[in-house]
């Protein structure tokens, strides 16, 4: 099972898509920004997903400055639509917290969620 942790906008709407990608695969915490990082620092959570008006700011800040900018990565900007193979490639590269524009969360959330599945075998 995947241990998400949400924080950011929306995070009512992340944590619906990510439910609903991963179904009984995932297990999903909303919290804090702050505390989401502070939990997969702690080794209590595998990815965070996080969202801001522009997509590259305030979602994915207190990660970066948490987990270290390598471990971080915005997946949709404002006024982008996600790009799944992007999503897909972040992944592989063993990407933990995920940023996005609260536009394109319902997007990019089951790409995500999809994509870490398929890594961890669990499709």
């Amino acid at each position: 099972m995947l241990r998400i942790v949400v924080g950011g906008l929306k995070k009512d709407v992340i944590e619906r898509s990510a439910k609903a990608a991963g179904g009984d695969k995932v297990q999903v915490t909303v919290t804090s920004d702050f505390d989401a990082s502070k939990k997969i620092k702690a080794g209590e959570a595998d990815y965070y997903l996080g969202a801001c008006n522009s997509g590259g700011g305030a979602a994915l800040s207190v990660a970066i400055g948490i987990l270290g900018y390598a471990n971080c990565s915005t997946v949709s900007k404002n006024g982008k639509k996600p790009n799944p193979a992007e999503i897909e490639k972040l992944v592989s590269q063993g990407k933990i917290a995920f940023g996005m524009a609260v536009e394109g969360i319902e997007e990019a959330v089951p790409v995500i969620i999809n994509s870490l599945l398929k890594k961890h075998e669990l499709v």
